[in-house]
């Protein structure tokens, strides 16, 4: 009931193909390899841990990070669903975002749910492709195995 008019009439395959889209591009191989780059980088400058901690940032430098983080974000936003939407709640919904993020317990738990999802996919393709090569070429010791005699 809420939503704008314009909204209701925006074709919903269209949108939702491009949520289908940004969530591919944000979660394929290329982009996994930069968010590890990345945070390595963050935690170990060039490679090796810092001998001092960084400085605390200053409330300015804060306030200008996330002014920064907010424009990044509003970029990711196609200019129709600014104008569906309007510049104000788009701001005050992604203004949301990063509130939570600041908060250490989502942080937390973000961060585990998304070393989860890497986790089970490293797992589960390097499950399957050992499971296809076994398939395709059973081992020589699984005869031995049913023998009883133990290949060393």
């Amino acid at each position: 009931e809420g939503l704008p008019d314009g909204f209701r009439t925006f074709p919903q395959p269209a949108l939702g193909w491009w949520l289908e889209v940004q969530v591919v591009n944000l979660t394929c191989t290329q982009r996994w390899v930069q968010y590890l780059q990345l945070l390595q980088e963050s935690i170990w400058p060039g490679g090796v841990l810092p001998a001092v901690p960084k400085p605390a940032r200053t409330e300015e430098q804060k306030k200008a990070a996330a002014e920064q983080a907010l424009q990044s974000l509003m970029g990711i936003l196609p200019n129709v669903i600014q104008e569906i939407l309007g510049t104000s709640k788009c701001q005050m919904s992604w203004n949301l975002v990063l509130e939570s993020l600041a908060q250490p317990v989502i942080n937390r738990h973000l961060v585990f749910c998304l070393l989860d999802i890497l986790l089970e996919f490293l797992v589960l393709k390097g499950s399957s492709d050992e499971l296809e090569t076994a398939a395709v070429a059973p081992s020589a010791s699984s005869g031995l195995d049913k023998a009883g005699v133990a290949a060393h």
